[in-house]
């Protein structure tokens, strides 16, 4: 590790920033530590040759600008301040002000912080930063896709009213458009930003990175799911109660058919 990734990387550890003082920012501190073991779980499987310990560093730090959104904020609203600009902007400063140079491995810090959960990634990334910047994204999405159920609830009545978009007279419980059930059950990724209008569609969203996650790795994501946590049996019965929550009864029992069948035979 070079000089300049290492002083930012001891100078900004996770488990420091993301304090136990606020209850917000230690959940968070969990979901890092997840996307870390996540990352370096599938590049394993992929048979990735990237470095390990610098995949380690990367996953670390994808999220610091959560950090500065909480605290400008005292929520995680990328509606209103994207934690992704943030985090590039956090790095840059941190350079800055210690008079570091920006090299290669802060450069590709920079681009993962940028990048990472993004549709798009600038044709200036080279095929190696990518594949970085994927597999991060990928634990990323894997991480969200199957512990949402521990926060979604919650998202409801507080940081979801972010993708309240136009009407906010409009039935919360309903579903704005075909095209967010056919991603949800393709596990095709999409702009929250631009298409969720509703609670209804926010939780559908984060359903898909669960679907997303099931069509990508197949009986990795299909056990976690079925794994016990955060207070329910399975991740996939947290799902069927935070569906009841958020959808019309008719929408919550096929949204949740729907994620059975995959897991089953998808």
């Amino acid at each position: 590790m070079n000089e300049s990734l290492r002083n930012y990387h001891v100078a900004n550890r996770y488990t420091e920033i993301f304090t136990d003082e606020v209850p917000a920012l230690q959940a968070k501190r969990m979901h890092i530590r997840r996307v870390k073991e996540t990352a370096r779980a599938i590049a394993q499987v992929q048979r990735s040759a990237v470095d390990k310990e610098l995949l380690d560093v990367l996953a670390e730090h994808h999220d610091d600008g959560r950090v500065d959104q909480y605290e400008i904020l005292g929520k995680f609203w990328d509606t209103e301040l994207h934690h992704c600009m943030l985090g590039a902007e956090r790095l840059e400063a941190y350079l800055h002000d210690n008079q570091l140079d920006f090299d290669a491995e802060t450069d590709l810090l920079w681009k993962v912080m940028k990048y990472h959960g993004r549709l798009e990634i600038a044709e200036n990334v080279s095929a190696e930063e990518r594949e970085y910047i994927e597999l991060i994204s990928a634990a990323d999405d894997f991480e969200n896709g199957t512990s949402c159920v521990s926060y979604l609830i919650r998202e409801i009545d507080t940081d979801a009213k972010g993708y309240v978009a136009t009407n906010p007279e409009d039935n919360q419980k309903t579903v704005t458009s075909q095209m967010i059930w056919d991603c949800y059950e393709s596990g095709t990724k999409y702009d929250k930003l631009k298409y969720c209008h509703t609670y209804a569609d926010y939780i559908l969203f984060a359903g898909m990175l669960a679907t997303n996650c099931i069509r990508r790795y197949g009986s990795i994501a299909k056990t976690a799911l079925m794994q016990p946590g955060y207070g329910y049996e399975s991740i996939l019965d947290g799902f069927k109660v935070t569906f009841e929550y958020a959808l019309e009864s008719e929408d919550a029992d096929k949204a949740y058919k729907i994620m059975c069948d995959m897991i089953e035979n998808g």
